[in-house]
């Protein structure tokens, strides 16, 4: 009995002795294999402050698997089967499905209530459709993937005829991963070097291409660290989802943003202090997986073929995803036509600036003309409405009455972390600073794993490897 209790003293003695030595590691520089020191990020934090903050982990650090989103279509009769139907060679859509013993009249419907996504008079061998069919020919679905391979569309046949289109995404997970590296030629050279999503380039420039001009003062030898999600279906990859925290070096100085929410659904990016990074105009205003096409004045349309101008920034993103207003103001156009499909106007605060917002799915609960909008508020859903290839956010601005480029827009900056949630934003902070000195100086991306809450008395496991994903995780001491 007393050697139980000796050994039961001296477990507790070392769980002590380990949970301290944690703490202290966020208070100094860590030291990796090679022996070189990271950069002392979370020593100027009030960690305390942070750790009592921490009682539920900061969202972006837990990694989720999206609902099933077809779950909003009702369910197919028992008796009705969907299955997969291929465009053949020198086939049209209206006869394959003819050949599938699909009605006329529901095939002339269906190809009507397509026509805001795509026009099924021109599909081409090997396209795909998934279609639902009964045994008198009625089609009870018809649905097709969006070219983002996350997005698709769904026409669910209506009780009083015709049919209901559906804008839906697959389920997906969302993997937190590290990247490092030293820039040989440019960011997006090293990137791809790396194995890591380009768009990250594009990406870290919204965040921190106010502090440095990534065009004029890249030099060799700059170096950073990113930690980012990876949204995978399947488990493949399918796009790059948003930076967490990032951290350039260049010409001695180095550069620090961390994406945190001040209110419940409003992430922004701030500096390590709590400045806002962004301004009082958004670059782009929703979370997207890449770049597509840009602001220029003579572009092949790709619907259209032809060469015209192109005065926005095509950001292409899933069916859904959230589109937030670029500043404040108020909205004077929530309407659809021909070319722009659903799109928002708003005329912003100082007056001399306009947005437009193209091709949406859906507007925001509230969204209509003569509402006021506050910056990052949503205001409608990514879609493909109107003459679009597929799923994106056509995002325009004027400035006295002539179109500017959003993406090099100088304006001051937007407001600060709030006062009573600095706490919250310190303990993300420490966080996401610890996870970016733990990676290597030069390193291809990597899973990072974050299990929380960190709460003392706690047994506290790190793992730090090359090869294998980085681990920070805490369970409670029984």
């Amino acid at each position: 009995m007393a050697s139980f209790v000796r050994h039961h003293r001296l477990l507790t003695l070392l769980a002590i002795c380990t949970f301290t030595v944690l703490l202290a590691a966020f208070a100094r520089p860590i030291f990796h294999e090679n022996g070189d020191a990271a950069s002392d990020h979370a020593s100027e934090l009030d960690l305390a402050a942070g750790l009592d903050a921490l009682a539920t982990p900061p969202e972006a650090l837990v990694p989720a698997v999206d609902g099933d989103s077809i779950a909003g279509l009702r369910l197919l009769p028992a008796t009705v089967v969907e299955d997969v139907l291929v465009i053949g060679r020198d086939q049209t859509f209206y006869e394959a499905m003819r050949q599938r013993g699909a009605s006329h009249v529901d095939i002339m419907a269906l190809v009507d209530a397509c026509k805001p996504y795509r026009n099924l008079s021109k599909v081409r061998r090997g396209h795909t459709f998934r279609v639902a069919l009964d045994d008198e020919g009625r089609v009870h679905r018809m649905r097709f993937d969006l070219v983002d391979e996350e997005s698709y569309i769904a026409f669910q046949r209506k009780p009083e005829g015709g049919y209901a289109a559906h804008e839906l995404t697959y389920p997906v997970e969302h993997r937190v991963c590290a990247v490092s590296g030293i820039v040989v030629d440019s960011v997006y050279e090293s990137l791809k070097a790396h194995g890591a999503p380009p768009a990250l380039a594009a990406k870290m420039n919204d965040i921190l291409g106010w502090e440095v001009d990534f065009r004029r003062d890249v030099r060799r030898g700059d170096a950073y660290r990113i930690i980012y999600e990876e949204i995978h279906r399947d488990g493949a990859f399918v796009r790059t989802g948003p930076i967490l925290a990032v951290e350039y070096s260049n010409r001695g100085e180095t550069y620090r943003g961390f994406r945190f929410a001040p209110g419940d659904d409003n992430p922004s990016y701030f500096d390590g202090s709590g400045r806002s990074l962004e301004k009082q105009l958004m670059r782009a205003p929703l979370e997207y997986s890449r770049i597509s096409s840009g602001f220029t004045s003579r572009r092949l349309h790709p619907v259209h073929k032809r060469y015209m101008p192109h005065w926005g920034v095509d950001y292409a993103a899933p069916v859904g995803t959230p589109v937030r207003a670029a500043g404040n103001g108020v909205v004077v156009e929530a309407r659809y036509n021909r070319n722009n499909g659903r799109y928002v106007k708003i005329r912003h605060s100082n007056q001399s600036y306009e947005t437009y917002y193209l091709h949406l799915s859906r507007y925001a609960k509230g969204v209509k003309k003569g509402v006021s909008v506050k910056q990052g508020q949503v205001i409608g859903y990514v879609g493909a409405s109107g003459v679009a290839t597929g799923p994106h956010l056509d995002y325009r601005v004027k400035k006295d009455g002539r179109w500017v480029n959003p993406r090099r827009l100088k304006l001051p900056a937007s407001a600060p972390v709030p006062a009573d949630r600095m706490a919250r934003f310190s303990a993300q902070v420490a966080l996401y600073s610890y996870c970016l000195g733990a990676q290597p100086t030069d390193c291809a991306p990597r899973e990072v794993v974050a299990t929380l809450p960190l709460q003392a008395p706690v047994e506290e496991t790190l793992a730090l490897s090359r090869s294998g994903p980085f681990t920070l995780s805490a369970r409670m001491a029984p």
